[in-house]
Formats: structure tokens, sequence, C-alpha cells
């Protein structure tokens, strides 16, 4: 009997320490991982989003062009973080979608605004903690589908779409010109006189601010703490007066800022609303409204805004 007791004392030992090596493997696959996220892992960037359908969700992409991530095997890395990992598959692109009206919609969308078509076979992923309120991925989402250098997913109606960073870019820095500039910047541009410098290359959502315009026209302005400035003109539309700022890092615009222009109803020439900006010696910008009715002055305000580091303002 005492054999037997000792045999059974063995076996719990035995099944103690695995279970607690078998805990430790777990966390150390963590920490393997983990120490991976040390390196530059923001391979994908925020594109675009689309409606599925624009009189049934407004979309907003305010969560989302912010958002960095990486796929690395099964591992998701966001800004920069691992926080969970996927299943990985390829299925018939038919079949990845609920409805055919859904993958009717899909293709439609796909071609209007990516020029892309959807292949009859396309890789997925889907995180493995669905539903868990402590996975990271899960904020964002559940389900994607990658075409060429596209992934897309749909959130609450909206097609949201990251681009992959090529590896073999083109740096940012390299297709914006290189101005000295002395601080403080003060000027107050005549849209007659202006000539304007060409971008050449296209960053990330710049597509709102082409107005129409198959080329990026720019006025520019001071680098401040390595944040590349340049001064857009929105002259479509009623208002041919009227320039945005723009903040661009890493081939992406992080901000954008109204800071120029005239605005009024055609039928009301003597009430006006008139915005100029300027730059001081700390690189502290300035916008400056001025609202005017029957052309007296009835407000005057003047905001100020701070470029950070990450090219964000406050």
């Amino acid at each position: 009997m005492k054999i037997i007791y000792f045999f059974m004392a063995l076996l719990f030992i035995n099944c103690k320490q695995s279970n607690s090596n078998f805990g430790k493997g777990n966390d150390q696959t963590k920490i393997l991982k983990e120490d991976l996220a040390t390196n530059e892992r923001n391979n994908w960037l925020f594109f675009k989003t689309v409606s599925l359908s624009p009189n049934s969700y407004l979309c907003d992409d305010y969560n989302y062009n912010s958002l960095k991530f990486d796929i690395d095997n099964d591992s998701v890395f966001i800004n920069n973080k691992y926080t969970d990992d996927v299943y990985t598959s390829s299925i018939k692109s038919e079949d990845y979608f609920k409805y055919k009206y859904l993958y009717e919609t899909y293709k439609k969308i796909l071609k209007q605004e990516f020029n892309i078509d959807i292949p009859k076979i396309i890789k997925t992923i889907r995180n493995k903690r669905v539903y868990d309120k402590n996975s990271e991925l899960d904020k964002y989402f559940q389900d994607a589908f990658f075409i060429d250098n596209y992934v897309f997913f749909e959130k609450e109606g909206c097609i949201m779409c990251f681009k992959k960073v090529e590896e073999n870019k083109v740096i940012l820095e390299s297709c914006i010109d290189e101005i000295n500039f002395l601080l403080p910047y003060n000027k107050t541009h005549v849209i007659e006189n202006i000539t304007y410098k060409i971008l050449k290359c296209r960053p990330i959502g710049i597509e709102k601010f082409l107005c129409g315009n198959e080329t990026i026209r720019y006025i520019l302005l001071p680098k401040i703490n390595n944040v590349n400035l340049i001064l857009i003109p929105m002259d479509c539309g009623d208002s041919p007066y009227r320039f945005y700022l723009l903040a661009i890092k890493n081939n992406k615009v992080i901000s954008n800022l109204y800071v120029e222009g005239e605005l009024f109803e055609p039928e009301t020439m003597g009430n006006v609303e008139r915005t100029n900006f300027s730059i001081d010696e700390n690189g502290i910008i300035h916008v400056t409204t001025k609202v005017f009715i029957d052309n007296k002055i009835q407000s005057h305000n003047i905001k100020e805004f701070k470029i950070n580091e990450d090219g964000t303002l406050n």
C-alpha cells in the first residue's frame, strides 16, 4: 500500500513540474515575440476608408488613421508591440463573403476606389481571440483579407484599407524640396501671384486634399521637429482662396489645419470670415480669424498650435 502511495505522489509531482514547464514555455514564447517587436514593425499603414452604402453608413477614420500594424507568420504587432495571434488561410473569394450581394458590392467598390480586381483566391486572417475584450486586435478587426499590397476589413459598414509600406519606398524628404527657412514665418499668399511646387510622391492620406487634381500643388513651409509642413490650396468649390497646412511624417499626412483664406456667401459680400497664420521663432503656429459683417469687424480670434515630433498638433 505504501508503494502505491509513493507512486501516486511521484506522479503528482511530475505532473506539477510538467504544467510548470508548460507555463514557462508559454511565457518564453510571449517574451520572444515581444522581443521581435523591438525592431520597427509598422509595415501596414492606413490608406483609405470607403462606405459600403453611403446612404446607410457614415465612415470616420479617426480611430484608424494613426493605426500601424504588422503580421509575422501568425503574430500581430500593433504600433510596434506584439498583441495577438491569428489564423491564416487561403480561400475562394466568393466563400469569404457571407452573402453574394456583399461579394458583388466589394467587387464594385474595390474596382472603383482602388482599381483592384478581386482574385479567385484570397489570403485571409482571423483573430484567434475573437470577442475577447483583452484582445488589442479585436478592437480594430476580427477578419481581414489581402490583395496585392493592400489589406481590407469591414468595421460597422465601412471598408478600411491599409497599404503595405514598400521596402524600397521613396523617402518623403527626397520628394519635398528642402529649403532652409529662418523663423519666424509670416506671409499672406496672393493667389494670383503664387507659383506652386509639385509634390513628387503621394503621401498616405493626401487624397482628401487633391481638390479634383491629379498632381499635388503645394507651398513649402519651415520644417519643425523633423516634420514636413506644406501649404495645400483647396481652391475647388465656392472658395477659391483657401489653404490647409499639412503635417507630413513617414510618408503620411498626420495632421491638417485650415490656416488661410476667405469664406463668404456670394449674396452677402459684406459678410466675410478671413483667416491667416504665422509661425513664431519657437515653431508655434498662430491662426487668426476675423469675422466681418457689413464690412465691420465683429470678432477676432487667435488660436495657437504646437507641432509635436510625431506630427500631431496640440
